[in-house]
Formats: C-alpha cells, structure tokens, sequence
C-alpha cells in the first residue's frame, strides 16, 4: 500500500514553497535590520570575538613548545619602586636615566628597543636630550614613538608632509577600500628623529565599547606611509625588501623579507588588523621591572663610579622637593659599565618593549581579556604576531553567506523530513554545532566568522517553519486523526500521536486474528415505519453514543454504523510480534473484552430502556453476536474514500450469529466462547446449541448467553473514563 500522504497532492509544491519561503525571510529579517541599524548589534557582535579569545587554547609565543612565553619579545617596566628605592623620584625621570636603560640593554645583546615614551618637548637641563640622543646612536637599534591624530574620515584630505621621509614606507596600492591619513603629528626630539633606528606611530582605535581589538598599521602622508612601532620594528627585524611592500586596500598588506615567504597581513576597509592577543597582560611576556634590575646589579657589589657624561654634573639636576637626583642616583650604587655581566640572558637577542608602569604615568586600555591594560604591553602583542605570522582575518563575503543561510537550510530540512519536535531539537543540535565551529575555526584558522546575524536567522527559522509546519501538515494530521478517532479506541489513538509513523502500518492490508463483533435493534426497521424522523434521531443517537463509548472502553474499533447496525472488531491496534504464545494471549484478551462489552451494552440498553419510558418512548431490545477467526484488516478503500475495515468469512459468520440472536442476548462462536471462559468472563458450563446460519448452514457449535445470564453477571466498566469524556465533548 502507497505510504500516506498527510499534505494534498495539490498542496505538495506549495507547502514546498512556504517552507523554503520561511527559510528566506528567516535569513533576511537579520540583514533587514542591519540594513536599517547598521550598529545596532556590532556590541554584541564584537562581545562573542572576546569570549573567542577567551576559551581559545594558548597561542603559541615561542619556537620552544615547551615554553609558554615569548623567547623573543621581552617587557622592561618602569615601576614605582624603582622610584622611591632608587632615589629617580617623580616623574618624569631625569633623561639621563633612560639613556643609561638604552646603555644598559644595548651591551646586554639586545637585538631591538621599542620605547612606549614621548620625548615630545626639550627637557630643562639640555644635558639630559644630549644623553638621551648619545645613548640612542650609540644603540643604534631603538625604535621611537610618533603620537598622530588621524585626519576626518569622509572630507577631501590634504596630507601631511612627515619631516624624516626616510622613516616611511613606499608602496603600490591597489583595490578599494581606505588607509587612514594622519592630521596633527606630534614628534620625538629632533635629535632622536636622527639617530633612531626607526619611528612608528602608537594610535589606537578602541571599538564603541571601548575594548581595543583592531589597529591601523599604516597612515597615510605625503610621500609615504608610517608604519606603527611595532610594524616599523617587524620590517627591520624581518628585512624586508623595501620594493616589495604592497597594499590592496580593505584586503591585505604584503611585503617579502629577503629571506623567507610572503607575509600577508588581513585589513578590512578602514585599513584595520585585528590584533590576535596571546594572552592577559604578563601571562605570555616575561616582564622585567627596572627595580628588580637594579636590585640585580646591585646585589653584584661592585662599587660604582658616575659615568664621564656626569662627572662634574652633581647637583644640578633637582627632584621636585629640591634634593640632588644625580647625586641620589649615582652616589655608588650601580656600575653600568660592569652591570652587563649580570644579565646577559634576560636582553641578549631579545627585542625589549621600554613602557612606563608608574602610578598615574602610564597608558591604560582595554583588551578582549581585561579592561586595564598596561599599553606597553600592547606593542609586545601586536608585534608577536607580526613576527609569528599569527593573523587574525573577517569571513569572506562567500563565508558570511554560508554562515547565515547553511544552519537555516539545514533546519529546514530537517522540518521536512521529521515531526514537529525536529525542529526544536535539530535548532539546539544546530546552534551548538555552529558555536563550536565558530570557536574551531578561530581556534586553527584565525578566521572569525559572523554570530549575531546566523543566531537570529537560526532562532527565527524555527518559529516560521513550526507555523507554516502547522499550517500545511499537522492540521492536515490532525484532521486525519480526528477522522480516525471516530472509530479507533483510545489507546491506539494515543499510540498515534505519540508515534505518526504508526499510521501506515495499521493501514496496511494484513492477515490478523481478530474478534468480530456485530449488534442491531430488533424490530426496529418496524418502528421507523411508525416513527416520526425527529424520535427516530434521537434514539439513534442515545443508543449509538452509549454503545460507541462502550465499545471504545473496552478496546473495540468501531467499524461502522449500518442504520442500527454496529460493526466492531478488537485486536487490530495491538503490534504484532512475540511468538505464538503472544499472539494466543492477545486473541484471548481481545475476545474476552469483546465479550464484556456486548455483555456491557446489554446492561446499558436496560438503563436506555428506562429514561426512554420515562420519556414516553417505547423500550427496545438488541442482538448481538461474536466471533473469533482470521480476517483481511487494512484501508480497503481508496485515497477517495478510506475504508479502515475487516472481510473475510469471519466476518460473514459474525453477522449471522447476531441475525440468530435472541433479543437481549449474545450468541457466541466456539472459540470466542472458549478465550472468554479462559479470561474468567463467562461460566465454565454454558451448554453448546445448534443455530441455522444464513448462507452458512447449520452450526451445531455455539453458545448463548441468554438475557437472564447477562442479568446475573458482573462486568467491569472501564468505558466509564471514556463515556464522561465523550458526554463533556458533546455536551
């Protein structure tokens, strides 16, 4: 038999339609609304990059697996208690202390300095920029900070001629897209703009909740572009071919070092890279406060003499409350010129990140991994990952589409193919796969794809496809279901909607061993000859009620009704299976309740006889007659007309025994009488009787249960649930 079709042939495209029309505008309301607030969801888009960063695994900062800090960039840190033990006083530092930093790092092997200071202005005592600038040419590797104000987006810009060309970086550009363009430039000493071994811009751009998570790497002058500190160092480390510097605008930036591949650096239109954080300030540096340095150096006990640049100098350089720092800083305590033996593995090789970490001195900002810190920091991280080649990118314009339209489509799919509940389900299978493919793919490939937009498409999915689900097919099934309650007993009903897929196998023609049960008014076509119609209908419809919800009580499927005429059978909505001892035991309990409910409806008609005198109607009398065999059960009618029925000879037989019937009793089949009288619900000697069946001849076999019999014994009512819930139904 052909499975059922719960949808219409004529409705199969257009549900078809309507499902796949859901999946649309399931994928369209999200772009809707960033069409209409284009910024309305970033926060919480950018949110969910700092929960990636957040359950990432440790990103590797080292050649050395086993290591999990940098072996390259290291952090020395002004700290407050170099400050107060070391006699350097407020800040700002007299200049000759960082002069004395650079010689510090320069003979302990440092490869690179990238100083996270502004020397903007002239100190008071020119002797300090003279150290500072003496200190630096004779590095030769430190690196020095520009502080700029990026010029109006959306205005026809004039660029900046930038007074050391030799500082930035000649490019070809292509594509489309924007590198900013600086307005106000605010410079280091003249002095350091000419000994410096490079200079770099320090701008950062905070996202609009104020967590820095993209940079521009280049600004535009005239004449060139300016690197950022941390870019400038990565060129110089990596030497890099000055020629081979390219940049496709809103793409990449490309440059090759003269030895080893291609680095290509993701920016999006604004000229942005993300910036791949290794880690929480400290957790992925090795940090080196400078009072822990001179406590080192000091723990040497070597006596130290002024160096020359200072002999002659004390005493005129003052602290703020008036004392000699010169005096305070070189009286004996440090000798740099030996101190280079006692660290030569901390800074040897090394690029070292110079940053102010005193109170109230130094640059603050908020990272994916916490709200405060610590800028010098900063430049470690963003030049780790120009150095590892560790890059973070946005997902294609191919790679977005996908995200947004495959959760959806896959859901869909999963609505066409299964019940209802598959779309609740198969909406948190889907979510949870998406977000772990979302970490997966940050995790290995650096790529971070879009959340918000396929979230929302994916959450508006299931509430269209569960509407138009219901609309197409569940109404359809529930019509259908309706239809078969009409004559299935409760339990299989049930069994229905709990399992759909039951449906086709109950309808499926098959042979079955089932109890059949027939029962009629007699003398009733009599009178309906005498009977108005309205009597007529009334009396139907209290016998037929009363007789229906006995039936189903007891587990009978109610075939049909033929004028006064019922048709029943029990056993069909059992599952088959189990042996034959099981199929001898379900025969035996089904006939036994086909029993109990004809002998059930005996009863009733007594009851029925009653209010009908009451009412002023005449009583009536019914027949019934029972029998057990092998039948033909299924849908033996079209898709036109369904017909869930029996045939068979069985079937024949039962019809004729209640025709032979006495009024009031039950005539029963052999084996009918044999299961029931195993189940207890009759007497164990009820005499045999012979009958002439129509169309059959005689059967010398049966048992009647006579009317004085069915007085006398006790039926149980499960039908009673049942009958007060039809009653409430039709009430």
């Amino acid at each position: 038999m052909k499975s059922i079709r719960f949808v219409p042939r004529e409705w199969k495209w257009s549900y078809l339609t309507t499902i796949f029309a859901c999946s649309v505008i399931a994928i369209g309301l999200p772009l809707l609304l960033n069409l209409m607030r284009p910024t309305l969801l970033e926060p919480i888009e950018l949110w969910t990059v700092d929960l990636r960063f957040q359950h990432r695994p440790p990103l590797p900062v080292s050649d050395d697996p086993s290591q999990d800090r940098s072996g390259t960039v290291v952090a020395f840190d002004y700290d407050d208690r170099a400050a107060y033990a070391y006699g350097l006083g407020r800040w700002p530092w007299d200049r000759r202390v960082h002069a004395l930093v650079l010689d510090l790092l320069s003979k302990s092997g440092a490869r690179a300095v990238l100083v996270d200071l502004l020397f903007d202005h002239a100190a008071a005592n020119p002797a300090e920029d003279r150290a500072l600038v003496e200190a630096t040419q004779k590095a030769g590797m430190v690196y020095y900070p520009i502080a700029l104000r990026p010029a109006p987006q959306g205005e026809s810009v004039k660029l900046v001629r930038f007074p050391a060309p030799r500082h930035l970086l000649q490019a070809q550009v292509q594509g489309f897209g924007e590198v900013p363009a600086a307005g106000d430039v605010t410079l280091p000493l003249p002095g350091l703009l000419e000994t410096s071994r490079g200079l770099g811009h320090i701008q950062r751009t905070a996202d609009r909740d104020g967590v820095v998570r993209r940079v521009p790497l280049l600004y535009t002058f005239k004449g060139g572009f300016l690197p950022s500190l941390a870019l400038a160092t990565a060129i110089r480390q990596l030497d890099v071919d000055p020629a081979s510097v390219r940049i496709d605008r809103g793409r990449t930036i490309r440059f090759k070092p003269r030895k080893g591949e291609v680095v290509v650096i993701p920016i999006d239109e604004q000229g942005r890279t993300w910036i791949n954080y290794a880690g929480p300030w400290g957790a992925r540096f090795h940090h080196y406060p400078y009072s822990w340095i001179l406590d080192q150096l000091k723990s040497a006990q070597v006596e130290a003499k002024p160096p020359d640049r200072f002999k002659g100098k004390k005493g005129k350089v003052k602290s703020a409350k008036g004392k000699d720092r010169g005096a305070d800083l070189f009286k004996g305590k440090i000798k740099l010129a030996q101190g280079e033996a006692s660290m030569p593995d901390r800074f040897k090789g090394k690029i070292v990140v110079l940053s102010n970490l005193t109170t109230g001195s130094g640059s603050r900002m908020a990272t994916p991994f916490e709200g405060d810190f610590p800028s010098g920091e900063f430049h470690a991280q963003l030049l780790n990952m120009l150095l590892q080649r560790q890059f973070l990118r946005d997902a294609t314009g191919g790679e977005s589409a996908l995200c947004l339209g495959m959760p959806v489509l896959l859901l869909t799919g999963a609505a066409l193919t299964g019940g209802p509940w598959v779309v609740p389900v198969g909406f948190i299978a889907i979510l949870g796969s998406y977000l772990f493919a979302l970490q997966l793919v940050f995790n290995k490939a650096g790529v971070i794809l879009p959340v918000v937009n396929p979230i929302l498409a994916l959450s508006f999915a299931p509430i269209l496809l569960l509407v138009a689900r219901y609309r197409f097919v569940d109404r359809e099934r529930e019509q259908f279901q309706s239809v078969l309650g009409g004559f299935l007993p409760p339990q299989t009903i049930k069994a229905i909607r709990e399992n759909p897929q039951t449906i086709p196998r109950l309808l499926a023609g098959r042979t079955r061993e089932l109890t059949i049960f027939f029962a009629d008014v007699k003398g009733f076509t009599a009178f309906c000859k005498r009977a108005d119609p309205l009597q007529i209908q009334r009396i139907l419809r209290d016998y037929l009620t009363d007789m229906t919800i006995i039936l189903r009580g007891y587990g009978g499927t109610l075939d049909k009704y033929m004028g006064d005429g019922i048709m029943a059978f029990f056993g069909d909505a059992e599952p088959e299976g189990g042996g034959e001892d099981a199929e001898e035991r379900r025969v035996e309990r089904n006939a036994a309740n086909a029993v109990r409910a004809g002998l059930a409806m005996q009863k009733k008609m007594t009851e029925l006889n009653l209010r009908w005198l009451s009412q002023g109607q005449e009583p009536h009398l019914i027949r019934v007659g029972i029998n057990t065999g092998f039948v033909t059960v299924g849908n033996l009618g079209t898709e036109y007309l369904w017909d869930y029925t029996v045939i068979g000879p069985e079937v024949n037989k039962a019809q004729r025994l209640e025709s032979a019937a006495e009024a009031g009793s039950l005539l029963l089949a052999r084996r009918t009488y044999a299961l029931a009288r195993n189940q207890g619900v009759l007497p164990d000697d009820l005499p045999p009787c012979t009958f002439a069946l129509k169309g059959i001849g005689e059967e010398t076999d049966l048992y009647a249960v006579p009317a004085e019999l069915v007085a006398q014994l006790a039926v149980s009512l499960p039908y009673q649930e049942e009958g007060e819930k039809i009653e409430s139904q039709i009430s």
